[in-house]
């Protein structure tokens, strides 16, 4: 290899490196947003007067927004290009964390938790549109890794933050605080990013003109991109019921103080982020993404159905939900390559976006269902319920790769 093309790799390598840490980031801040305002509950309940359930109507208004707008900012995505898109999400979204903290009015913040999440709606269509244009393709599932790696850091710190913020100099100043935070990683963003590849960029370089609406929505509703949907749908319904109701079911199943059972969460959400790691290299390494994630999944479900049928001790559980989060975390990445792979070139933004927005309908169904078992007296039937899920979610996998190959084999033709 001649020095020039030493040196071509080295350049190369870099962009991967600055590119993905700086999609990770933000990432990173999408998922802390999502979580900025429920650890402050308690505080804006007791200095505003705000019923709980008028709080958990503001994060319904996030995600419900988020969700449907994720695919019309695909498209937006995949017409005027990531980075303009991105930044203007970012944007949205902090700009509307600062206002809940400056305008503590009911409506106005029920106003700001529906614009957050029109701003949140474009972080996976234009993360996963930039990654799959700019990363190489040997470095593509660590930079998945990476992503997902920055989501989870995002969720950890939020709780932490915001309670410890809130508790020192309020509600208010603590909200406004992590929008100002945002508005610094605009800047930061707007200066590193100039450099992004998109979606635009690959339907340029083969040649392809903007698809004509019809056919976008034919692209969406492709065999394979709504069997991804299905998939997402599913496996969202497992993963946001156990993070979401965990602390709830093992106070109820086994009376532990509720300090005690959200350490599961923590033991859970630790163990993902070490296994979205390992699952960067398993699926750059591997490359057979639907082996991986069948064994994630299959032994994951068979674990949760462990805690639904037995009386496990302290150490059994905490045990399990480690390997589950471990577990759970290899998956990811590979995850996000079968849906890289059922997606036209130039259609990233609006295909993943489509996909994603099956997790956050997912995620907000699942709490509903969750919270029935609970209120029935039948809480071990969450975890049998997550089980069934993942092992769905296995089934359309599989159907989905078969889908993707077939459709492959017909466009070779």
């Amino acid at each position: 290899m001649t020095q020039a093309a030493v040196l071509a790799d080295v350049d190369i390598l870099r962009r991967d490196r600055r590119v993905t840490s700086l999609i990770g980031i933000s990432h990173g801040a999408s998922h802390f947003y999502q979580l900025a305002l429920a650890p402050l509950f308690p505080l804006i309940n007791q200095a505003a007067g705000f019923s709980y359930v008028e709080l958990a109507s503001l994060t319904m208004a996030f995600y419900v927004a988020s969700a449907v707008c994720q695919p019309f900012s695909g498209f937006l995505v995949d017409r005027f290009g990531a980075r303009v898109v991105l930044l203007a999400g970012l944007g949205l979204l902090a700009a509307a964390t600062t206002l809940m903290g400056l305008l503590p009015l009911y409506p106005v913040l029920l106003l700001l938790s529906v614009l957050a999440g029109v701003g949140n709606s474009v972080f996976h269509p234009c993360d996963y549109s930039i990654m799959n244009a700019t990363i190489s393709e040997n470095r593509m599932a660590r930079a998945f890794s990476i992503h997902m790696f920055g989501g989870y850091a995002g969720y950890v710190l939020a709780p932490v933050s915001m309670i410890f913020l809130g508790n020192l100099i309020g509600w208010q100043l603590a909200i406004i605080f992590a929008g100002a935070v945002g508005l610094i990683l605009f800047a930061i963003l707007w200066g590193g990013s100039r450099d992004f590849r998109d979606s635009t960029h690959e339907r340029a370089e083969s040649g392809q003109a903007q698809e004509p609406l019809k056919q976008s929505i034919k692209t969406l509703m492709s065999a394979p991109v709504v069997m991804c949907w299905v998939f997402f749908f599913f496996t969202a319904m497992g993963q946001m019921g156990l993070m979401t109701f965990v602390p709830t079911l093992m106070k109820e199943i086994y009376a532990f103080d509720l300090q005690a059972a959200g350490a599961f969460v923590s033991v859970m959400i630790g163990a993902v982020m070490v296994g979205v790691l390992c699952g960067g290299y398993l699926g750059d390494f591997f490359r057979k993404p639907d082996v991986v994630v069948t064994i994630g999944y299959v032994f994951g479900a068979f674990l949760v159905a462990l805690i639904w049928h037995f009386d496990l001790l302290p150490w059994q559980l905490y045990g399990i939900f480690a390997v589950v989060g471990f577990l759970y975390g290899v998956v990811f990445p590979s995850r996000e390559l079968l849906i890289r792979a059922a997606t036209p070139k130039g259609a990233s933004g609006r295909v993943f976006g489509f996909v994603y927005s099956g997790m956050d309908f997912g995620a907000a169904l699942i709490p509903v269902l969750f919270g029935w078992f609970v209120d029935t007296g039948i809480p071990r039937t969450a975890f049998l319920c997550v089980a069934i899920l993942w092992m769905l979610s296995v089934v359309v996998m599989l159907m989905t790769s078969a889908a993707t190959r077939r459709q492959t084999a017909a466009a070779a033709e």
